[in-house]
């Protein structure tokens, strides 16, 4: 599976991947910026600014019903995080061209839609609409301030920003409290101005007849300065555990382990991280499930995750309060064993499995094979599905011994109820 890349202007590059395996055209137009506090929360509110209304269709219902006569495509945007790069998300989808009446001008209507959306949004003595830009700054807030209502979510948040407290990737995605309170319309109108002439831009689109495409983004009104280079991953290497405690309006108290590693997504010994923390947490049949859950009954749910841009391994884990220092132990007990090469056989095959099925899942859906490509991208490694496959598979249990040995436990937060209610 390979994407044919095209240079639309400078800094800007468009991947095609034209196939008859969908049903559907999807199209995804990422704009990257380095993850600082002084751009978060302006970058956050930049997509939700924009699908408000466009110069030809000012309002959000003027959209939707755009898209609703163009046989329910849909058109949105969101904003991500990826390593230290935040990532602003504008995507269009809709029925194969071949599959609908008049399908080739669908498609054509509905990219101009999209490029509207981007590149000529509705703005009022240049800048955003002033009513639009008070709602969604107040809309940003409350998601911020909802973050509380998904605990898990906001241990994990709460350790993250522990952890790289002087690191941009301990930056929420959707900016701070206080960095969205001070937003200001022209400040936001003229960064959302600056990014869109200089940063790093990157189109996708999978499905079939996508040949004109090309074409169509060319004629988007760009406006383009000079490319900038947007910063690197911070690597710490010093490091000693940290172990905080916070109490909250909580049922169930959350554990989270955040871990440094020694590999990140362009390492050589990647795939074998990738083994490792299968191995230690991701599955029904890994470390951590069998002995904190399933031996010690001391966890609801206990996994781990990967983040490889940044080369992070974050355990989690639902525990009664009274639970925190076995739980922690156990834990760490896991991670050792992996690292003095204590893997059976029946590990490692089923680990493998699961990785590789989880590949052949993703290359199912287009909107996963893209993002998985704009990983690629960030990290300035593109790989095919079927290489990151016979990686996996080729990976021993000595090169997955040799990974684990390079996860450090870092931060250990806690997230409890107040103490009378443990």
């Amino acid at each position: 599976m390979d994407f044919v890349r095209h240079q639309i202007a400078d800094g800007i590059n468009l991947y095609l991947y034209e196939t008859d395996k969908f049903t559907t055209v999807t199209v995804k137009v990422f704009i990257q910026d380095s993850l600082q506090a002084e751009t978060a929360a302006a970058n956050a509110l930049i997509p939700m600014l924009l699908v408000q209304g466009t110069q030809a269709h000012p309002t959000r219902l003027a959209l939707a019903q755009k898209m609703e006569n163009l046989y329910g495509s849909a058109l949105g945007a969101d904003v991500s995080k990826i390593g230290e790069r935040q990532i602003m998300e504008f995507y269009f989808d809709m029925a194969a061209p071949n599959l609908i009446p008049n399908g080739e001008q669908v498609l054509v209507e509905g990219l101009a839609a999209l490029g509207e959306l981007i590149t000529d949004p509705l703005v009022e003595n240049g800048r955003f609409k002033d009513d639009y830009f008070e709602q969604e700054k107040i809309n940003l807030g409350r998601m911020v301030d909802g973050l509380i209502n998904d605990k898990r979510a906001y241990a994990i948040w709460r350790a993250v920003k522990i952890m790289c407290k002087d690191e941009p990737f301990g930056l929420y995605k959707y900016g701070e409290r206080e960095q969205i309170d001070a937003l200001d319309p022209d400040f936001v109108y003229q960064h959302y101005r600056k990014t869109l002439a200089s940063n790093p831009i990157d189109i996708f689109a999978v499905g079939p007849n996508l040949d004109q495409i090309p074409d169509m983004i060319k004629a988007w009104p760009w406006k383009r300065t000079k490319a900038q280079e947007l910063s690197s991953v911070t690597v710490k290497k010093d490091i000693s555990v940290q172990e905080i405690q916070e109490t909250r309006d909580v049922q169930q108290a959350v554990l989270v382990m955040c871990c440094r590693t020694d590999q990140r997504y362009r390492s050589p010994d990647y795939y074998a991280l990738m083994v490792a923390n299968g191995v230690l947490g991701v599955y029904p049949h890994s470390k951590l499930f069998l002995n904190v859950r399933e031996k010690a009954s001391l966890a609801y749910y206990v996994g781990s995750s990967l983040e490889g841009t940044k080369g992070l391994v974050t355990i989690t884990a639902g525990i009664a309060p009274q639970a925190y220092r076995q739980a922690v132990d156990i834990i760490r007990e896991q991670i050792e064993e992996i690292q003095a090469g204590k893997i059976t056989d029946e590990e490692l095959t089923m680990t493998k499995i699961g990785l590789i099925s989880g590949i052949k899942s993703m290359v199912d859906n287009p909107s996963s094979i893209i993002d998985r490509n704009l990983i690629g991208i960030v990290n300035n490694e593109l790989r095919t599905p079927e290489t990151v496959m016979d990686r996996i598979a080729a990976v021993t249990k000595e090169q997955v011994q040799q990974a684990a040995q390079g996860i450090r436990p870092d931060t250990i937060y806690f997230l409890s109820g107040p103490k009378g209610d443990n």
